[in-house]
């Protein structure tokens, strides 16, 4: 999570390792607790559930409003909705319906199968580690935008039965502050997620999500930045600074 403030800022650190940061099987291990057990219960009996199409059926590309009702500020990613593309078109190939369930809008069945041997060839493909993150970001989202649509509500990220909406009362940050979320794909829509209360609470405006590997995102985070006085780092070596 990164902030800016008018008078007086304290940065540290925060470098992501190459070995984690290019991995398809990255995990974090989250210990059980009350709100996370009451979440994770409500994902397992999530019953597995069909992508939701847009009206022309034409695979549901994701639009600008469907888009940032999740709590995005910028333009729909290019990648994300050409991963979406290719997804519909494998399906017309292998004649298999997109199914999704549990927590993540993970992929299920013959499809996930199919799907995971047509990314993984791709993925091999990019020679540069940037754009291998890049596609696996996009790809990440894009299931999680697919596998959520009709089943978990865009403002709190639960599902409809369990939206606390109703419970979040806003409030205002102090003039000057202003909170960036530097997000990793696989939290994304994630039900236990609560860095997605900062923008619950204080407007997207003032706590602004941005997605770690999508460069529509990144562009705009990191020219508020360099607006600000800033270091910008290179993409060899992100180190960003904290509030």
């Amino acid at each position: 999570m990164l902030s800016s403030a008018s008078n007086r800022v304290l940065t540290f650190t925060l470098q992501f390792s190459s070995s984690l940061k290019f991995s398809p099987k990255t995990h974090i291990d989250y210990r059980p607790g009350s709100l996370h057990s009451s979440i994770m219960s409500s994902a397992s009996r999530s019953s597995p559930r069909e992508a939701l199409l847009d009206d022309s059926g034409c695979g549901g590309p994701i639009t600008l409003e469907e888009w940032q009702r999740w709590g995005c500020v910028s333009p729909v990613p290019a990648m994300v909705n050409a991963v979406i593309q290719d997804l519909k078109l494998l399906e017309n190939n292998i004649d298999a319906h997109m199914v999704f369930g549990g927590n993540g809008g993970k992929l299920q069945g013959d499809f996930k199968i199919q799907e995971d041997k047509k990314h993984r060839a791709k993925y091999e493909t990019l020679a540069d580690s940037d754009k291998k993150f890049q596609f696996y970001s996009a790809r990440q989202i894009a299931c999680r935008l697919l596998g959520s649509r009709g089943y978990l509500c865009q403002k709190c990220w639960l599902p409809m039965e369990d939206c606390m909406c109703s419970k979040v009362k806003p409030s205002s940050l102090w003039h000057g502050i202003k909170f960036w979320v530097y997000m990793h794909p696989k939290d994304f829509l994630r039900q236990n997620n609560t860095g997605k209360l900062l923008w619950q609470v204080f407007g997207v405006q003032a706590a602004t999500l941005c997605l770690y590997g999508i460069s529509e995102d990144e562009e705009i985070m990191w020219n508020a930045f360099k607006d600000a006085g800033f270091f910008q780092p290179s993409s060899k070596k992100r180190e960003i600074l904290q509030y």
